[in-house]
């Protein structure tokens, strides 16, 4: 039979690329010790696969490439040469080279490439003789982004998964099939009015098997979830490739210590990730690390040091990038804030060092003296921040002068599920990310003080400023009785006032629906038990905006949620269309009623002052046009705004509401444009 190389040529492309990711971190470890022969021979061995199965494959350039760093790697081991940063540069470059190839391979099915040149340098370096880094770019026109395509998260379209991961999923599935026909059972047995069966035993018995199905149902869609997690390895392995490659060209001496890490986190997480580390290591070889000469007159070792350590804690990661450098001068960063900041001098000017850390994070803002080749590349601090928020992490940063400097990121392993408190503020239900929590406490347990109309809580010697989560969010009045949740973002501490604080959930998160992504304070959406829509909180907006916020004191603040506050009735069956436009609304300082139907919203406006109902046109019971006629028959009601809403645009139902009464005819899909707020303040003469 014929051998047909097409069978073998996607095993052949992930095989190369894991000895070619196996000998860029093989050199790594070779550079801190050149003395290490079972990494040479790891090296050796995997340039020897590659050479081998290119041969057998027809792929002759992939074959004479492998094969001459072999031989540079050959003259090591012989004791010809020793490792220099430029053979580890060669062996970088050459990596590249191949993944080139293997790139040609998928996109043309070849690894056409003109070699004649790059043999010569491979030649001078196995002889041990001077070869040139410059001749190679300008032998191999190697496209930097095209050489990495391959190594793109992106481009991963399958993963493997374990067989025990698989079993088991397959053994929750069978608990809720095996639940489910028990259920079926008493159904069935429950139709059939079997006089043996004792009745009063049915509702528990069912409620009991309810909850088993939904606590199996839960456990198999995170175990599903979880398999869209990779190992951090995987951004890991050529990240040390790259900084190694900086390093060096940096002129500095730096020894990384970037241990294996196989923690499983989500992609999105990975791809978001490997940028920020890349930022932070070069922000180490940059800032962090001196030179040989400053680091001898300072009594160092020559060489710096900068690692990247990770260990799993419950469902996150916490990731440190350190070094032992020069240390952030705090009373440099000082000045430069004062000098861009000249209005806010004095209060800059006796501002503690973790105070000083926010002006790290501002747009543009360096201490660096002159531009170097690292500076300004990729990310500032800003946009790393911005982008450990999007993964829904923490980053803390300290550091002593002369005495190096150390970020430490917590990061969760998925972003499909958040973890945190269900909380209420006034008529509203939120939920509150866990990562941002500190403590929790309630009013009569809170010794307090007030200072310039601010109130402050005391808290581990510090005092904290209280603000109320209503004033920002307009979720209605708070209660006499209430609850702090103290929370910290970037070193910045501030305590919460709701008006209780329900229980802890990890639940399945959904991004904000696109009615609701133009609030701001909220970064997605979560269900409760009741499947209503719980909005999640962005602590970082609402802690900058409320320390934005004129200050004042608790008493103020119930004061300011007891002022005129105009009510709406939103009257519809579906929950999710009540909990969206309630939503809408209560952003906007309402106060809101809702009821399921027409019978429903008479009895809630004979018990309560309603200003504006807006109603759906089809509900049991009591439909729209009904309600609107029942209203309308009240002389009380008869100068109250109503405003129907409707699925889809009907001229003959328009003309029908318009007719009876109502002043406004909204189609759902119109809400993004912001029509029905706006209808409603124009009939209200809200200003």
């Amino acid at each position: 039979m014929a051998f047909s190389k097409e069978a073998f040529v996607k095993e052949f492309i992930s095989e190369t690329g894991d000895n070619l990711d196996t000998i860029n971190d093989s050199i790594i470890k070779l550079k801190n010790d050149d003395g290490d022969k079972d990494t040479l021979t790891v090296i050796l061995r995997s340039l020897h696969t590659i050479k081998g199965t290119a041969r057998m494959l027809s792929y002759p350039n992939i074959e004479k490439i492998s094969h001459a760093l072999e031989d540079v790697y050959k003259g090591l081991r012989e004791g010809k040469f020793r490792l220099s940063d430029r053979i580890v540069q060669l062996t970088f470059k050459t990596c590249d080279i191949i993944k080139a190839c293997l790139q040609n391979i998928v996109v043309d099915g070849n690894d056409n490439m003109d070699t004649e040149a790059l043999m010569g340098i491979y030649s001078k370096a196995a002889a041990g003789t001077f070869f040139s880094l410059e001749e190679l770019e300008s032998s191999a026109s190697v496209d930097s982004v095209q050489a990495e395509k391959i190594d793109e998260l992106g481009n991963i379209t399958s993963i493997r998964i374990p067989i025990e991961r698989i079993n088991s999923i397959l053994k929750s599935i069978d608990d809720i099939i095996t639940k489910q026909f028990s259920f079926k059972k008493q159904l069935d047995d429950l139709c059939q009015h079997r006089p043996e069966l004792r009745m009063a035993d049915f509702p528990n018995q069912m409620k009991e098997d309810v909850l088993r199905i939904e606590q199996s149902v839960l456990e198999a869609q995170h175990q599903i979830l979880d398999l869209r997690l990779l190992p951090l390895d995987i951004i890991l392995t050529p990240l040390k490739r790259q900084i190694e490659s900086e390093a060096i060209n940096s002129g500095k001496g730096i020894k990384f210590d970037i241990p294996p890490a196989n923690f499983m986190l989500d992609k999105f997480i990975l791809e978001k990730l490997r940028d920020i580390l890349l930022h932070l290591v070069r922000n180490s070889i940059d800032h962090g690390i001196e030179s040989r000469e400053e680091r001898k007159a300072a009594g160092k070792a020559e060489t710096g040091l900068i690692s990247v350590s990770a260990k799993q804690m419950s469902n996150h990661l916490l990731i440190k990038v350190s070094d032992d450098g020069r240390g952030i001068d705090w009373e440099k960063v000082r000045k430069k804030a004062m000098k861009l900041y000249p209005l806010d001098t004095d209060s800059i000017r006796k501002e503690s060092e973790n105070e000083l850390q926010q002006y790290l994070y501002a747009p543009g803002f360096s201490t660096l003296g002159k531009p170097t080749l690292l500076s300004g590349r990729g990310m500032g601090l800003d946009i790393v921040r911005s982008s450990v928020e999007s993964i829904k992490g923490r980053m803390r940063l300290s550091s002593k002068k002369h005495g190096g400097t150390c970020f430490e990121l917590t990061i969760p392993l998925t972003v499909a599920t958040q973890e945190g408190l269900f909380i209420r503020s006034g008529d509203m239900k939120f939920m509150l990310p866990a990562e941002y929590v500190l403590e929790l406490a309630d009013s009569e347990n809170i010794p307090n003080t007030v200072i310039q109309d601010q109130t402050y809580i005391k808290l581990a010697d510090r005092l904290i400023p209280v603000y109320s989560l209503s004033s920002i969010l307009g979720s209605g009045k708070s209660s006499p009785s209430f609850h702090v949740v103290v929370v910290e973002y970037l070193e910045s501490c501030i305590g919460i006032m709701v008006d209780s604080v329900d229980q802890y959930e990890n639940l399945v998160t959904s991004p904000l629906p696109k009615i609701m992504q133009s609030m701001r304070g909220l970064r997605g959406i979560v269900f409760d038990e009741n499947y209503s829509i719980i909005p999640v909180l962005n602590i970082p907006d609402i802690i900058q905006r409320l320390k934005k916020l004129v200050a004042y004191d608790l008493k103020k603040s119930r004061v300011k949620g007891m002022k005129r506050t105009y009510s709406v009735l939103v009257v519809d069956d579906s929950a999710t269309t009540r909990e969206i436009e309630a939503a809408i609304f209560e952003s906007s300082g309402y106060a809101v009623e809702t009821a399921v139907d027409g019978v429903d919203a008479l009895n809630k406006l004979a018990e309560k002052h309603i200003d504006a109902v807006i109603t759906d046109i089809a509900m049991p019971r009591m439909d729209g046009i009904m309600l609107l006629n029942n209203i309308r028959r009240q002389e009380q009601y008869k100068g109250m705004p109503v405003i129907v809403v409707s699925g889809a645009y009907d001229p003959e139902a328009k003309k029908q509401f318009i007719d009876a009464g109502a002043q406004a005819f909204i189609v759902k899909s119109d809400f993004q444009r912001g029509n029905l707020l706006q209808a409603v303040e124009e009939l209200l003469n809200v200003r």
